[in-house]
């Protein structure tokens, strides 16, 4: 039989313990809770295409320009209005990557003769949050029926939200806010 000297032992000893911890997430025990099969397999749920959405939106939205519905909520924005200007504070402004000098566009849900319709109104400049009340209107959305001489009335219930780039084909990130209903002052 071979004797092991008791420095090899603790050799032996350490890089076991080593060997444990390489891969590990934490050097504990403690649960980390259940894991499922689809977690290991690395499939990803389909978002809820209701997450995000109030529920003052009673039925379907049509998309005038990309249907952006099931893009993940990764962002939170507040609507706030100031004199003439509409601003809608997000905390990925300056954290999405900006083409061409622009990375969002700010969205209006508006309901017309019973059908909610989504449309973008305008594009954001990177770290951008505001923009002029006028430019909530069919000049800007140009998709019927939020085209034309359409325009939010007073006292009425719009809701408003930010996405990455979505009003051409050009991306930057497919993600977007939750969406805030406000009422047009």
């Amino acid at each position: 039989m071979m004797k092991i000297g008791a420095r090899w032992v603790l050799i032996f000893v350490v890089m076991a313990l080593v060997a444990m911890m390489v891969g590990c997430e934490t050097a504990t025990m403690d649960n980390q809770g259940n894991i499922s099969l689809d977690d290991l397999e690395g499939i990803v749920p389909e978002p809820d295409p209701g997450a995000g959405f109030p529920a003052e939106i009673d039925t379907p939205i049509k998309w005038m320009h990309t249907d952006v519905s099931k893009w993940p909520v990764t962002t939170t924005v507040n609507v706030s209005f100031s004199g003439d200007k509409i601003q809608f504070p997000y905390d990925k402004a300056k954290t999405w990557r900006a083409v061409d000098g622009v990375n969002a566009n700010p969205w209006v849900i508006a309901k017309v003769n019973g059908q909610w319709y989504a449309a973008t109104f305008e594009w954001l400049r990177f770290g951008q949050t505001v923009k002029p009340m006028y430019t909530v209107r069919g000049d800007h959305t140009k998709s019927p029926p939020l085209s034309g001489n359409w325009a939010p009335k007073k006292g009425e219930r719009v809701g408003i939200f930010v996405s990455g780039l979505a009003r051409t084909k050009t991306r930057n990130h497919q993600e977007r806010s939750n969406v805030v209903m406000v009422t047009w002052p």
